[in-house]
């Protein structure tokens, strides 16, 4: 059978680079490291701040009672009003010990009532001296008249807010959750903690759609598990205004309870954690030689010899036995052609350009869950070769995601956001490319969908773009090739391009189908492909029921 190059295994990889270069990725992962280490300090904060109340919750907290004001809080919807966060009112249980009758007989009667307490805890609390002792928090007005009716005088009431996710798990890391005084802790909850706040708010609108989250979320969740991957990312954004429709990361948890969920299943890996995405890359240099007019769609490369770079050469493992050009550098994933390419353009005008789609910086969502990419500090010969096929700078999905919706969406950058798009929060567009080079972009894609490495992903009568990216994973000594992070970014439809969808795992494994290969064209482009058939109806796309929709370069054998 034959092997794309995108889908070829551990023998498949990008060069190792110079020492001077492993150096500076070693630096990164340093940073890297530090930077996740701040933020599972503030996640652990967060989780002992819940674990806090929830002691309170059980009764095992002795202070007295002081009485707060009413909080308010708006809810949280989604695009179509559907409900995401919304405050109730539940009640808190208190005892005057000396009013209280029979506290063992009471005891035991509150435990019948919540078994997850002992009764021995429950006659502690009731038998200390105090005038307002805290009992138990959060009961529902059943469980409040169930108590009442056990007609213990020395026991009252007071009502209190508490916020409610009924998804529970579903956009978990796009809603977030509050402490028990109802400040935002996680994600929007966190984000908009302010106009949540304000009183008499209207209901926050998300851009999200959950009826497109959860079509992601499922698929993500599949592919997971049938890859064995640890873990994964899903994200669906409108590519001509950058609303999130969907952002799911895996693990996950329930936000109704994130004090009993493990730290590591808060982190939102689509927006929080950095990679080395590998050849989802490429169609950025594709664009920018484009753009800056060092070379065109016909001019061919000579691939057939390793291309090398001070003392290292860049390799590919399939290569071509004649020059190729763009289109078919861009479909079977060449290191060496695109690395040639991005000789042409240089690293001062490579940085440029990716300073230009966001690649630089932080993402500027509305999240503080947001990572900024770990960039070499300097950028030689080397590091402008490996980062034109996605070593050596290390990205967010999110930030990976909407630099390609620049690409193609006519060529304007738009920061993505989980609001509503409306007359207030409007779209501030940047020009980035000419429209000319974002329709090569979409023909290039289109070709990578049809006749290369992305064919997986192709679904009929969507005419899918999209690029695979499989890349080793970092490691002491250089770059470990039994540890992958495959990617797939892909977009729809060709003709009329409206949305862009990223998948990504870490660390799959090779199954049962895939003949012992772990990278991308094997898992990331059939999850994107199975996402996008599910929400194409969703979102208004009709199937194109004629011919298949080919790229220009499909019926061109010069480029081959």
């Amino acid at each position: 059978m034959s092997i794309d190059p995108e889908f070829s295994g551990p023998a498949r990889r990008q060069v190792h680079v110079a020492d001077t270069e492993y150096r500076a990725v070693a630096e990164g992962r340093i940073r890297i490291r530090i930077g996740a280490a701040i933020f599972a300090f503030a996640l652990m904060v967060a989780v002992i701040r819940l674990a806090e109340v929830s002691l309170l919750s059980s009764g095992k907290n002795t202070n007295n009672y002081s009485q707060s004001a009413k909080l308010e809080r708006a809810d949280i919807v989604d695009r179509n009003g559907e409900l995401l966060a919304t405050t109730l009112t539940t009640y808190t249980l208190y005892a005057r010990s000396e009013y209280v009758w029979n506290a063992a007989e009471t005891a035991r009667a509150l435990h019948e009532l919540f078994p997850d307490m002992e009764a021995q805890d429950f006659q502690r609390r009731l038998t200390r001296p105090g005038d307002q002792l805290l009992i138990r928090r959060g009961l529902t007005p059943k469980e409040k008249q169930n108590v009442f009716l056990l007609g213990q005088p020395g026991l009252m009431f007071e009502a209190e807010p508490q916020r409610v996710y009924p998804r529970g798990h579903l956009a978990s890391h796009i809603v977030g959750f509050t402490d028990v005084d109802l400040k935002g802790l996680a994600g929007s909850e966190r984000a908009f903690d302010t106009a949540l706040s304000e009183p008499n708010a209207p209901s926050l609108a998300l851009s999200v759609d959950l009826r497109v989250q959860n079509a992601a979320a499922e698929e993500l969740q599949k592919s997971l598990e049938h890859f064995k991957a640890d873990t994964g990312a899903a994200i669906v954004m409108d590519m001509n205004n950058g609303e999130i429709l969907a952002m799911a990361s895996l693990p996950n948890y329930d936000p109704n309870h994130p004090n009993t969920t493990s730290p590591q299943n808060l982190y939102n890996h689509a927006s929080m954690s950095t990679y080395e995405l590998g050849s989802v890359f490429k169609p950025i240099t594709m664009a920018m030689a484009l753009e800056y007019g060092v070379t065109d769609l016909v001019e061919t490369f000579p691939v057939q010899k390793p291309l090398k770079v001070r003392d290292k050469y860049i390799r590919d493992d399939h290569p071509s036995q004649h020059p190729i050009a763009m289109p078919t550098i861009l479909a079977d994933s060449s290191n060496r052609g695109t690395a040639m390419i991005a000789q042409r353009v240089g690293g001062d005008r490579q940085q440029m350009f990716l300073k230009e789609l966001g690649l630089m910086d932080r993402v500027p969502i509305e999240l503080t869950e947001s990572a900024a990419p770990q960039v070499q500090r300097e950028w030689q010969d080397i590091t402008t070769v490996t980062v034109s096929y996605g070593h050596g700078i290390s990205v967010t999905p999110l930030a990976l995601t909407t630099a390609i919706a620049t690409l193609l969406n006519g060529g304007e950058y738009v920061a993505p956001t989980l609001r509503k798009r409306d007359t207030v929060h409007t779209a501030q567009k940047r020009r980035v490319i000419t429209a000319e080079t974002s329709q090569k972009l979409r023909d290039l894609m289109r070709y990578v969908a049809t006749d290369g490495t992305g064919k997986k992903a192709d679904v009929d009568g969507y005419a899918i773009m999209g690029k695979t990216g499989t890349a080793d994973k970092p490691s002491i000594n250089g770059y470990d090739e039994r540890r992958l992070v495959s990617s797939f970014i892909a977009a729809f439809p060709y003709q009329d391009p409206q949305y862009v969808v990223f998948v990504t795992f870490d660390e799959p494994k090779a199954v049962e189908g895939t003949h012992g290969y772990a990278t991308a064209g094997w898992n990331a482009a059939p999850t994107a492909g199975k996402i996008i058939e599910r929400i194409a109806p969703i979102l208004g796309v009709e199937r194109d029921t004629g011919p298949v929709l080919e790229s220009p370069f499909s019926e061109t054998p010069a480029v081959r």
